[in-house]
């Protein structure tokens, strides 16, 4: 089985491969509400889900794949009121429904972010 390793996304050079294609599945790395032009985290729980659906969306199509073929989504939150309010609405209008996981965490990796999401498709046929 090959991986072939998807091409950054950030401007500013990170230490994770953006996703991996492997064994006829897209594995993308948790896409969190930041401006990768900038490397800035987005000031709102609407403007981080907003991005992180367009940078999803933007990564499968790299790899091949397109938001029809996501298998399974997890989700971290660290405020769920917040989500339920600002996120929820946008990342379930923009991605199908799949298996999914939803997990409230306490921080997440960089100051300001309040959602990150992590999917799995498969590739296009």
């Amino acid at each position: 089985m090959s991986v072939q390793v998807l091409p950054s996304e950030y401007t500013v050079p990170k230490g994770y491969a953006r996703g991996v294609v492997a064994g006829g599945f897209v594995f993308l790395s948790g896409v969190g509400g930041i401006d990768p032009a900038t490397d800035t985290v987005l000031r709102t729980m609407a403007e981080q889900a907003a991005i992180i659906v367009k940078r999803i969306e933007g990564s499968l199509k790299l790899s091949g794949s397109a938001i029809d073929n996501i298998v399974k989504i997890v989700t971290y939150v660290t405020d769920l009121k917040l989500y339920r309010e600002q996120g929820v609405a946008i990342i379930k209008s923009a991605l199908p429904a799949r298996a999914g996981t939803l997990v409230r965490v306490k921080e997440l990796a960089r100051d300001g972010m309040m959602i990150e999401v992590d999917v799995t498709a498969l590739l296009e046929k």
